[in-house]
């Protein structure tokens, strides 16, 4: 028997959560619907289950990671039991035989009637969801296609094809368990395993579905809306509960996590509730004052600019953000490059005006040329 670590690929020292991590991403590889091609997916996606029923459960993984098995699973034996002392189970060779294999000593009848296999919960989906900037900012809402296990159509769920009938299963009889005895040292012992045609339910479809091949799911496209609040950021996840995969066996839906990504804007910057941009202005406009028209989310607004302006002063339009933040505008004064002959005078008769002497100055040149 394989090591059931090594089946879901996990460390001995893998947490609860890392295991069940493991095992959802084992699962989804080897399940049969999406692989349809590969003989051996469905045997590998009951060994996957197995794994995880054991590593799963507190008492069970105890069990082996003490034992080696659990329950009377293959790989269980008596070497090395020589020096073991069994008068420290406090309950004698039966509770001993009831502890390894799950069932009776020297015929005794051990755990009541079969197994049944638990209802397994399905898988959660993460998907990508692109936003413009206006759409996080104001919310909106995004209908979306997303592919996943859902209960087969044709079957239902049931994973047999329709107009037959679901039967007792032919290797266990309808027990769920396959029992057997064994020889040892301290005589017959019996033990029991779960039965791998039915999987523990004691019956199987009497012909599996033609379309999930008895697995009870298929791999859909499903549309589903989503109501994307105001205000969210960049990097957020949203969960969507219960719009994940269909579970098995009637185990639940898993849950939708939607991982958010806010395209850049042209013109404006987000700070959480703060939407920052500049605006340029002419350098006449920096010196005189003027009102100038502002671009915000919420549409264009007037904003007076005094007089004596400078470059890289900020002001604040409270708010006009992002759910009542504020909106903060930078000025860029604008210095021209080239002037036409009047301007050259104008700006000469200023310089004179205030006494500067540019005449050589290389700046001055620069601009005039």
């Amino acid at each position: 028997m394989r090591d059931l670590y090594e089946i879901l690929g996990v460390p001995k020292t893998a947490t609860d959560a890392e295991i069940k991590k493991a095992y959802r991403r084992m699962a989804q590889k080897y399940h049969p619907d999406m692989n349809k091609n590969n003989k051996d997916a469905e045997a590998k996606f009951k060994e996957v289950n197995q794994a995880y029923e054991v590593l799963s459960d507190k008492q069970k993984r105890g069990q082996y990671d003490s034992f080696g098995s659990v329950g009377g699973q293959p790989g269980m034996d008596f070497n090395g039991f020589q020096n073991f002392d069994f008068g420290s189970f406090g309950g004698g060779f039966a509770d001993i035989f009831e502890t390894f294999f799950g069932g009776g000593f020297n015929g005794r009848q051990g755990g009541g009637g079969h197994r049944r296999s638990s209802a397994i919960r399905g898988g959660d989906i993460e998907f990508n969801l692109k936003l413009k900037f206006e759409e996080a900012v104001f919310g909106c809402e995004k209908t979306l296609e997303i592919a996943k296990a859902d209960v087969c159509d044709v079957c239902k769920g049931t994973g047999s094809e329709p107009g037959t009938k679901i039967v007792t299963c032919s290797v266990c009889n309808g027990a769920g368990q396959i029992r057997s005895i064994r020889q040892t040292i301290l005589g017959q012992v019996s033990t029991s395993r779960v039965c791998s045609n039915c999987n523990g339910e004691g019956r199987t479809p009497e012909k599996k579905c033609h379309s999930c091949h008895g697995t009870m799911r298929t791999r859909q496209k499903s549309k589903i809306t989503v109501r994307i609040p105001v205000g969210i950021d960049n990097g957020s996840i949203i969960k969507v509960t219960g719009k994940g995969e269909a579970g098995i066996n009637g185990g639940g839906y898993g849950d939708l996590y939607l991982n958010v990504s806010v395209s850049a804007h042209n013109k404006f910057v987000r700070d959480g509730l703060t939407i920052k941009s500049i605006e340029d202005i002419d350098l006449l406009q920096a010196v005189l004052g003027d009102n100038i028209k502002v671009d915000t989310v919420h549409g264009q607004i007037d904003l007076k600019i005094p007089a004596g302006t400078e470059g890289e002063d900020v002001f604040t339009l409270k708010g006009y953000g992002v759910k009542g933040g504020d909106h903060l505008v930078k000025i860029h004064v604008k210095i021209p490059k080239k002037l036409s002959s009047k301007e050259k005078s104008l700006y000469t008769e200023l310089a004179n005006e205030k006494g500067f002497k540019f005449e050589n100055s290389s700046i001055l040149k620069r601009i005039f040329d």
